[in-house]
């Protein structure tokens, strides 16, 4: 497929991700990271990246947990955020055939935990650790929107830190 539509869609996920953390809701912040993640399943698995892509796929349905958290009692259990960091392990150590390849399983694994926060604030602050290990990753696997993807994700993660943790008001009943 051609890499400028492989990584048109790598671009829109992006959007979406970087979209999320300005949000101040833990709904809507993880309803726009649900999308964007979506959507790198889609990119990665188009690069051949499918390390990347299963991360993705897993992560996705761990968000949609998470977010179900709010609404539904059988999602409120702990069980989910250790059964997630599980089939993370397991699947890194299933399908990962270098050093490298164990770089996005790790980031999973602090994005899961991130994920299961209540507080956006601490979503926010737990998702500046898998930045870094999913940067070499796309550098790795020359996935481009997703090395932009990080630089943004970490400038947006570190705005929203600022507008939302240290500048605004803290969070007592954001609208969901």
């Amino acid at each position: 497929m051609d890499q400028l539509i492989i990584q048109s869609i790598g671009f829109l996920a992006l959007f979406f991700v970087v979209l999320s953390f300005q949000k101040n809701s833990r709904g809507k912040l993880l309803f726009f990271m649900l999308v964007g993640i979506s959507l790198f399943v889609i990119h990665y698995a188009l690069l051949g990246a499918w390390i990347g892509s299963l991360m993705n796929i897993i992560e996705a349905i761990t968000v949609f947990v998470a977010y179900k958290k709010e609404t539904d009692s059988w999602a409120q259990k702990i069980f989910w955020l250790y059964a997630f960091v599980a089939i993370f392990i397991i699947a890194g150590a299933l399908t990962a055939k270098s050093l490298v390849d164990f770089l996005p399983v790790l980031a999973q694994i602090f994005g899961t935990i991130a994920v299961w926060q209540t507080k956006p604030r601490n979503i926010r602050l737990l998702m500046l650790v898998p930045r870094p290990l999913w940067l070499i990753y796309n550098i790795a696997v020359g996935s481009y929107a997703g090395i932009t993807a990080e630089v943004f994700i970490l400038l947006s993660v570190l705005v929203g830190i600022l507008r939302f943790d240290i500048l605004g008001k803290p969070e007592k009943h954001a609208a969901k």
